[in-house]
């Protein structure tokens, strides 16, 4: 199997990229890469520049966000399938929260501008990605809402 077809594969994993076209899968395919990492391993700090888009293909991210007096707290856990950093899609372009490797993972990693370069010129390719991503950003805000409502009933629970 040649590494576009490997790519192609690993892609169909994952509920973001299963059901593009074949031409938006071999795009995409074309523009990644896989990228590996071991548990503790930092894969972005927020406020940085997001550079890098991913598809998680296996392992967990832990997403975290520093609140005052209370340090990094763990917001959400990026599954297999999931996409983290579309922040590198959407502009400024910077991260909105740490990501850090709970476990050894494997991803499928675009570079930001060349996939941002793709999108503008292929409007079927951004016709199939965009939705895609705004889904991921809402399941994120979701996820993220539900986890401050825990964090912060706990805390109105511990000052009574």
């Amino acid at each position: 199997m040649n590494e576009t077809a490997a790519l192609i594969a690993a892609l169909n994993t994952s509920w973001f990229a299963t059901g593009l076209s074949e031409k938006a899968q071999t795009r995409l395919a074309e523009l990644g890469r896989r990228f590996t990492a071991e548990p503790g391993t930092e894969l972005f700090r927020e406020g940085e520049t997001s550079d890098t888009f991913g598809i998680l293909v296996h392992g967990r991210v832990a997403l975290r966000t520093l609140v005052p007096e209370r340090g990094d707290i763990t917001i959400l856990t990026v599954e297999p399938g999931d996409v983290y950093l579309w922040s590198a899609l959407v502009p400024p372009y910077r991260a909105s929260s740490t990501g850090t490797a709970i476990e050894p993972i494997e991803a499928i990693v675009f570079d930001g501008a060349s996939l941002r370069a793709a999108l503008r010129e292929d409007c079927e390719l951004a016709l199939a990605l965009y939705p895609r991503v705004l889904v991921a950003v809402a399941r994120r805000l979701y996820a993220t809402r539900l986890q401050m409502l825990d964090l912060f009933a706990a805390e109105q629970v511990k000052s009574w």
